[in-house]
């Protein structure tokens, strides 16, 4: 306001100086029109020129507001309506989100009505329609935006989700491939597709989906997270799974396949018998043994031993004797068990001393580590298994069964693969 009163104050004072100056200017003006003449100070005819000047500019203005007006008018009333319309779009996918099914629709209304916006009111009209079950609705809407390139993601991505609460695990597949296509590095929809192969036990998809996650990830050079662990779990599992499906007749493939599970987690128990069982078979008796070697100080267990003597090739005595040796190396967590294993391999081959020494040694180990028995064991609901499958037996999680201390103990599930 001061400013204003500033500048208004400056410009008076400009022009009373201007037309004090001009007053005191000599000469005069005369004009010869159609037999008259006129005279008059050259100042006034200056003051003249100058108010006419304003009369034709101020004209000149009413003239244009008169011509612009009826647009103007339509552009403010249309812009009324757009931020009403938007706010009416607000307060819908708010009430969505809040589950409030009745707001959701009478907002969505209002906003279809005053917006010009198929995409966005579409949105909330699927958004309310899925909310209220309608899923022909949903997809209408979603099928609908598949033609535009810059909408077809989001389109597979919301046929995708109504086809997984449809469970209609074939068709959301299809969309999940289709979004994925569109835009790759999508980690969601990768992550989704995953799922859906698992479900589906499409192990080798699934492992091919796995792989394009992981080095998505290693772009990224982002730090190890829970869902790094998971997805090593994930990679542990398919990798095995591929390896012994019947329709896979390529014997390197399943090699290289239980190598790469081994790479990841060394003491896996199913890839290492697996594998034991195939160089064993082939009578590659050397590198049976540095498989199941190295599994033991990982995992310690009576079936590694079992394979460790048929891959030695030795008696029983020189077969105890390089099992002690193999205690040093074992993870200081899993001593006890270690040597609990080979002190009664030692009993049954009728080394009775060995066998006593060994479990001296044992319960002395006891006071330092863990003493309780391994199993398998749900890191999800904590269930336990004396046997590994690739779903939990108990929530049917995914690759959450692993070899373990248990924790939180629950009754042991006696259950076939």
């Amino acid at each position: 306001m001061l400013q204003r009163l500033l500048f208004l104050f400056v410009l008076l004072l400009i022009i009373s100086i201007s037309t004090n100056w001009l007053a005191q200017q000599p000469g005069e003006v005369s004009v010869d029109w159609f037999g008259w003449r006129m005279q008059l100070p050259t100042s006034l005819a200056v003051a003249f020129v100058f108010m006419f000047t304003l009369i034709v500019i101020l004209f000149d203005r009413i003239w244009r507001f008169a011509r612009d007006f009826p647009k103007w008018l339509t552009r403010r009333i249309k812009s009324r309506r757009d931020a009403a319309g938007h706010r009416a779009l607000t307060l819908g996918l708010m009430a969505v989100s809040a589950g409030e099914v009745e707001a959701a629709r009478k907002h969505a209304s209002r906003a279809k009505r005053l917006l010009k916006s198929p995409e966005l009111t579409g949105l909330l009209t699927a958004q309310v329609a899925h909310l209220t079950g309608d899923h022909r609705a949903a997809q209408n809407y979603f099928s609908s935006i598949l033609g535009d390139r810059d909408t077809a993601f989001l389109g597979y991505v919301g046929l995708m989700r109504l086809e997984l609460d449809r469970r209609d695990g074939v068709a959301a597949l299809k969309a999940a491939k289709h979004a994925l296509e569109l835009n790759p590095a999508s980690k969601m929809v990768a992550r989704q597709l995953l799922q859906i192969e698992i479900e589906m036990r499409d192990w080798l998809a699934a492992l091919k989906t796995l792989n394009v996650i992981r080095k998505a990830q290693k772009r990224r050079k982002k730090q190890r997270d829970k869902s790094e662990l998971t997805l090593d779990r994930y990679e542990v599992v398919l990798n095995y799974l591929v390896s012994i499906e019947e329709i896979n007749e390529n014997k390197n493939y399943k090699i290289d396949r239980l190598k790469q599970a081994l790479s990841v987690n060394p003491g896996f128990l199913p890839a290492v018998i697996e594998l034991a069982n195939f160089y064993i078979k082939t009578s590659e008796y050397s590198k049976a043994t540095k498989v199941l070697e190295t599994a033991f100080s990982f995992s310690p267990h009576e079936i590694l031993l079992s394979k460790l003597k048929m891959a030695w090739k030795s008696n029983d005595g020189q077969s105890i004797s390089r099992m002690e040796q193999l205690l040093p190396k074992v993870n200081k967590s899993q001593s006890f068990t270690a040597y609990k294993l080979v002190a009664a391999a030692a009993a049954e081959a009728g080394l009775d001393g060995e066998a006593s020494r060994l479990v001296s040694e044992a319960k002395a180990l006891s006071n330092e580590h863990n003493s309780a028995t391994p199993t398998w064991q749900c890191i999800s609901c904590k269930g336990l298994s004396d046997e590994w499958g690739s779903h939990c037996w108990s929530c049917g999680q995914f690759g959450s069964l692993v070899w373990c201390f248990p924790e939180k103990l629950t009754p042991l599930i006696n259950s076939n693969i």
